[in-house]
């Protein structure tokens, strides 16, 4: 294991951050959690990690099932919003449609050995798409 993983899982288990940890393909690393939004809520998301020997690694955030689009009559209204999102709210993040209806918002960035940057990210995603869920919802429910 990449001394950027070994210090990844070190912060977790200083920051008391339970993500699962699965090896998935082409050697990749994928720490799996859920983010609580309330008492009835969690938000499921995901990192993955490049597992390569040394020098800058690249990794990906995504958080899941922010909502899902069900009425495609109001696809390119819920699009206008995820734009008008991705511009002015959710900083380093994307904030993206699938072709099944859901709403994502991911992160694509690279790291060195020294991973708390990325750490940090990971946490502010959840604020971010906790102050944009709202305005998703409304968007993807409208009538």
């Amino acid at each position: 294991m990449n001394k950027a993983l070994v210090n990844f899982e070190a912060i977790l288990k200083d920051k008391h951050v339970p993500l699962a940890k699965k090896e998935i393909k082409n050697g990749q690393v994928l720490y799996n959690g859920k983010f609580k939004l309330n008492d009835s809520q969690a938000l499921p998301f995901g990192v993955v990690f490049d597992n390569k020997e040394e020098g800058i690694i690249d990794f990906q955030i995504v958080y899941h099932k922010l909502a899902y689009v069900t009425n495609f009559d109001a696809k390119n209204q819920v699009l206008e919003v995820l734009n008008e999102l991705n511009e002015m709210k959710t900083g380093y993040y994307r904030v993206c449609l699938a072709g099944d209806g859901e709403i994502y918002m991911r992160l694509l960035s690279r790291t060195t050995e020294d991973v708390r940057a990325a750490y940090e990210m990971m946490i502010v995603g959840s604020t971010i798409a906790k102050s944009i869920l709202p305005k998703i919802e409304e968007a993807v429910n409208k009538k």
